[in-house]
């Protein structure tokens, strides 16, 4: 199966607007307030991201960052599948933005390229304290050399959401809320699912192979090590844990039959929020999501939801994903960069990012704004225990060339073709020559 790219789900999701809408300029209104010390550089700014067009939340916070620095920011929004390819042309043309936003996957890559400025140096100055900040989110950044690449603004780590309608009229008790409640493992999960289960596909009882995340959450819970070795090194995903995790995801539509089959899926996923949809018009009563689809359900579901543990096996772990951005080393005004990065994992950027309920803000103190309202899901404060008990992928400069040998077989486990053993097996060699630089 190929890659779903998490900036269409995030684009579905009203994080970003969808529409190419490069150069828009954001109008400065003085002052001294959210900019604060944004350095006395040129007064434009300019900030390439994916897909934030007027009204969403990034583009809000940029905005009023600008007003409080005295600055006028041209956003340069890209179309997200255009993005990767769009930045590395700007990076090498020698016209640096101020400030970049960053796919979480590539910082290491593009960082080792030397394309990323260590802002150690302005933590430093400014007096940064890891502790204020969520251990997941501040250490991602964090490189082989000891330099801090990038700054996360948001969070968004896996959860499981349940179509609780479905739970009660199963009569299937629903999983436990707390995080570090006994019980609710893998078996326990494919019990549930068989009975939440209806025949003839008129609901499934889970849906978890569209959403990408499951590659660590799964391998994580079972005692691995995730797609890589911790130190990218070793393709953990064909090593026993992570074969037999993915072999147990394959086997709920191949053996169990509680999973909608591999041409289902893959005709499904070609209509964005397809797996949240399922779920929200009662089609599937658990999917495998990251919280970035709690805004869609909110806005769309048709049934009673709420969100709770991923299952356990060894260890109940989660993954977790980031809004990450970054300043080129080749800004002309990291200064200003730094501000607005400040800026964005601040107080005030903060109410505004957790709004939509799908993105935790990544300074501790933001839990606080993560308390249920007259909308699902009630169970919401869980998303702190969840960032918790999560862990970010294993990262490697070269996983945009590994993920091109390993994902393509993944279609053959979930179809049955091959085992999980032997199609991760026999490209295990060639993955590892990748990692190695040597692909």
């Amino acid at each position: 199966m190929t890659e779903i790219s998490r900036r269409s789900v995030l684009r579905a999701l009203g994080i970003t607007g969808g529409a190419l809408a490069t150069g828009l300029p954001l109008a400065a209104c003085g002052g001294n307030g959210a900019g604060g010390g944004a350095g006395g550089g040129s007064k434009n700014a300019s900030f390439m991201t994916w897909d934030t067009t007027s009204g969403t939340p990034l583009y809000n916070v940029a905005e009023n960052w600008a007003k409080g620095a005295g600055k006028t920011i041209d956003i340069q929004s890209v179309p997200g599948d255009d993005y990767d390819t769009k930045l590395r042309t700007v990076l090498s043309s020698g016209a640096a933005p101020t400030v970049i936003r960053i796919n979480d996957d590539y910082v290491r890559g593009y960082y080792a390229e030397g394309s990323l400025l260590d802002l150690r140096p302005y933590l430093e100055k400014d007096g940064i304290k890891p502790d204020d900040y969520f251990p997941v989110a501040y250490n991602f950044a964090k490189q082989p050399d000891g330099a801090h690449a990038a700054w996360p603004i948001m969070t968004n780590p896996g959860i499981l959401i349940c179509n609780t309608d479905a739970f009660a009229e199963a009569g299937v008790e629903l999983p436990p809320k707390d995080w570090a409640d006994s019980g609710w493992t893998w078996d326990d999960f494919v019990e549930a699912a068989k009975k939440l289960t209806k025949p003839n596909g008129e609901r499934w009882g889970a849906l978890v192979f569209p959403d990408t995340s499951l590659e660590t959450v799964f391998p994580v819970s079972n005692g691995g090590d995730g797609i890589y070795s911790k130190d990218a090194t070793r393709f953990a995903l064909a090593e026993p844990q992570g074969a037999e995790a993915i072999q147990w995801v394959a086997d709920l539509a191949l053996k169990h039959k509680v999973h909608p089959d591999f041409a289902t899926v893959t005709a499904g996923r070609q209509t964005p929020n397809w797996a949240l949809s399922q779920l929200g018009t009662g089609k599937v009563a658990m999917v495998l999501s990251l919280t970035s689809g709690i805004p869609y359900l909110r806005k769309n579901a048709k049934v009673k939801w709420d969100i709770f543990p991923t299952p356990m096996k060894v260890n109940r772990t989660t993954v977790n994903t980031l809004t990450v951005l970054a300043v080129p080393k080749a800004s002309k005004d990291p200064d200003a960069a730094w501000d607005f990065l400040k800026y964005c994992a601040g107080a005030d950027a903060a109410k505004l990012l957790a709004e939509s309920r799908g993105f935790m803000p990544v300074a501790k103190s933001s839990a606080s704004l993560f308390v249920a309202d007259d909308k699902a899901p009630a169970n919401l404060a869980m998303v702190t225990q969840a960032l918790g008990n999560a862990v970010n992928e294993n990262f490697s400069r070269y996983i945009e060339r590994a993920r091109t040998v390993y994902r393509p077989v993944l279609d053959d486990v979930w179809s049955g073709k091959k085992s999980a053993e032997e199609a991760l097996g026999s490209v295990k060699p060639k993955v590892e020559d990748v990692l190695a630089g040597k692909g």
